[in-house]
């Protein structure tokens, strides 16, 4: 290869890498913004969001006229130049309905990245189309490896100066890049790509899909394992560099007769076993994202290879319909847990796995090619300096430990917060403001309620580790939906045991459930009991239902308390069912009348609840005043009898 050429190839891959780090860092701001601020704020109903969120990721078949008007570098510098620019200029800003304008153009841009920079990176031959895929698997990686760094709380939603300094460099770097991809030499002409093989890129689609919801997720590695997050990431970005190293070979996968199909149907399996966990678990998800990378790697290699054929307008429309195909899964992937569609979340990821299994036979079945491709092991040796970012993290990484309480102690301080998933009512990703709000109550003992653990709906960030090391609080988790959703306790004091349980019915798309946890505070134990009911108002029957379990749950155990977000007021039937199995509303003895705790900004109506068992006495009742959810907390001082 020529030196200019390897320059060229350099400085491609590099810009290629941080687009791909922008543009994945940009659906996970305009994805929380559609279900919080859209949705939640304004009002918007999912299934009108639909539309919109189609509209979006659709202009991904605008490559081809884009590319037509502006040329092949012109198109370049509008994608992966406006790419970094509105990156840049999300990141300084805090108000929603810019940073939706900023982040739909900045996706927008980023669905027809690939065909532009794959058109200008030379495919003809696989070698050319190879590198750009190794960049691509190497952007994904070292976006990981950075969110991995700020404890899966994306740059995006940081905004000290540290965060937006890093984000600006990396900006800076793009855009310096640009200039000096687009100066070089004109290339060669591209060789055009057809219909027949090219189909095979709208893979890209359901895999990106599956690297953010599963394999690149370090929060719900995390969930899943036990981990704590620098282990998680750790763990994953092993599995990225192990995954780069396979990706190199992709090109020799015809030399063993059967490769590429073995390798889908490890793939397609490791998406079936997907929700088992611990150990295995984790051993399962760097397995399928190894083969993940393999996969999409071979299907580039291939494309290369096919690059005779004709027409300008296949790799445009693959993409678009790969885009296409990546909003419609992850949006039927979320709503599943809103409305009933026939089977459940789980079931769409060996579909999605076989999309890409699929692809990557097809792509490869019959091909011949005489082309001596080296394996380049430099994206994989890049990867692995990247394993210095979460390697910092665990370093810094202090586990919090518990306090053992006074030995006269009689009093507890306890908090109960639903968090909203940790968006505030103004559409923004705000666990800084959660925290303090904790902070600000002193409180002992907090039971939370949506607390999130890696959904990408959620702004993929594992909420109750952040919170747990912001307010050095150890903490336990219940799980409801899955390993990723559900309640929490955090406890200065230390935590004897735990048990979880459920509450019907089976059928709810978005399952409830309960924590109950045994704290040692002093001289006694209390029992704390935190849950979530089934949120439709009209549906009462359903919480009359969960309410016999949670008394159940309680056993008349002396010093116990349950809270939680109960979704009812408090004449409702399933309230007054708690009243009468002898548990005490603390609200109402003690409370501020009347007490609301939802809609934050203007609250309406008492649906979160602190109650305790007699003989538990009550004081110094509060309702904080914030909107860093749309719930209000409860405060209150409890002395053991």
């Amino acid at each position: 290869m020529k030196p200019s050429n390897a320059r060229q190839h350099i400085l491609s891959s590099l810009l290629t890498l941080l687009t791909v780090l922008f543009g994945l860092q940009l659906i996970r701001v305009l994805l929380p913004l559609f279900a919080y601020y859209l949705r939640d704020s304004r009002g918007v109903s999912a299934i009108n969001l639909a539309p919109i969120a189609l509209g979006v990721f659709v202009l991904g078949f605008l490559a081809a006229p884009l590319r037509r008007l502006a040329g092949r570098r012109g198109a370049l510098m509008i994608t992966a130049g406006g790419i970094a620019l509105l990156r840049a200029a999300e990141q300084v800003s805090s108000n929603s309905d810019l940073d939706l304008i900023l982040a739909s153009s900045g996706v927008a841009l980023f669905a027809m990245f690939i065909p532009i920079a794959l058109e200008l990176a030379r495919p003809g031959r696989a070698g050319d189309s190879g590198r750009f895929a190794m960049a691509l698997l190497l952007g994904v990686a070292a976006d990981t490896a950075i969110h991995t760094a700020a404890s899966t709380l994306d740059l995006s939603w940081q905004r000290g100066w540290v965060a937006t300094i890093v984000v600006l460099l990396l900006a800076i770097a793009a855009l310096v890049l640009l200039w000096l991809a687009t100066s070089a030499p004109k290339p060669e002409k591209a060789e055009s790509w057809g219909w027949a093989r090219i189909l095979a890129l709208a893979a890209y689609g359901p895999w990106l899909f599956l690297q953010l919801v599963i394999f690149q997720n370090v929060a719900r590695m995390g969930a899943l394992t036990g981990w704590a997050l620098p282990i998680a990431g750790l763990v994953i970005c092993l599995g990225n560099v192990i995954g780069l190293v396979a990706a190199a070979h992709a090109p020799r996968a015809k030399q063993i007769p059967g490769l590429t199909i073995l390798v889908g149907l490890v793939f397609i399996l490791m998406l079936v076993l997907a929700g088992i966990d611990g150990f295995l678990g984790g051993v399962i998800s760097v397995i399928g994202q190894v083969m993940s990378f393999s996969l999409m790697a071979t299907i580039f290699f291939a494309l290369g290879s096919w690059g005779q054929e004709t027409g300008r307008m296949a790799a445009p429309a693959a993409n678009g319909i790969g885009q296409l195909l990546f909003v419609i899964i992850i949006f039927v992937f979320y709503v599943s847990f809103d409305m009933a569609i026939g089977f459940r979340a789980p079931a769409i990821l060996p579909v999605a796995a076989f999309l890409v299994a699929v692809a990557a036979f097809g792509v490869t079945r019959g091909l011949i090619t005489s082309e001596d491709i080296s394996t380049d092991l430099r994206p994989a040796i890049v990867a692995a300096i990247l394993l210095l970012l979460p390697s910092i993290l665990w370093l810094t990484w202090d586990t919090p430990q518990s306090s053992p309480p006074p030995a006269e102690n009689i009093t507890i301080r306890i908090m109960d917060y639903n968090l909203h998933n940790g968006f505030n009512t103004d559409g923004q990703l705000d666990l800084v403001a959660l925290a303090q709000v904790m902070e600000a109550s002193n409180a002992d003992v907090i039971g939370l309620q949506e607390v999130s653990r890696g959904w990408v709906i959620n702004g993929s960030v594992d909420m109750i580790q952040w919170l747990s090391q912001r307010l050095d609080m150890p903490y336990v988790f219940g799980p409801t939906e899955g390993l990723q959703w559900g309640n929490a306790v955090l406890s200065r004091y230390p935590i004897v045991s735990v048990k979880t349980g459920s509450l019907p019915p089976e059928s709810q798309r978005l399952r409830r459930g309960y924590i109950q946890a045994e704290i040692d505070a002093g001289q006694r134990t209390i029992r704390l009991i935190d849950t979530h009911l089934h949120h439709l108002e009209p549906d009462t029957e359903i919480r009359q239902e969960q309410v016999p379990h949670l008394i159940e749950a309680w056993g008349g155990a002396p010093r116990t308390i349950l809270m939680g977000d109960t979704n009812a007021t408090p004449d409702s039937l399933e309230m007054q069912m708690l009243a009468a199995a002898g548990l005490v509303d603390v609200g109402a003895v003690i409370g501020p009348d009347p007490g609301h705790t939802f809609y934050s900004p203007a609250p309406d109506r008492r649906i979160d609840y602190i109650w305790t068992s007699l003989g538990v006495i009550p004081s110094d009742f509060n309702i904080p005043q914030t909107t860093a959810s749309d719930h209000l907390p409860l405060v209150t001082t409890i002395t053991l009898p």
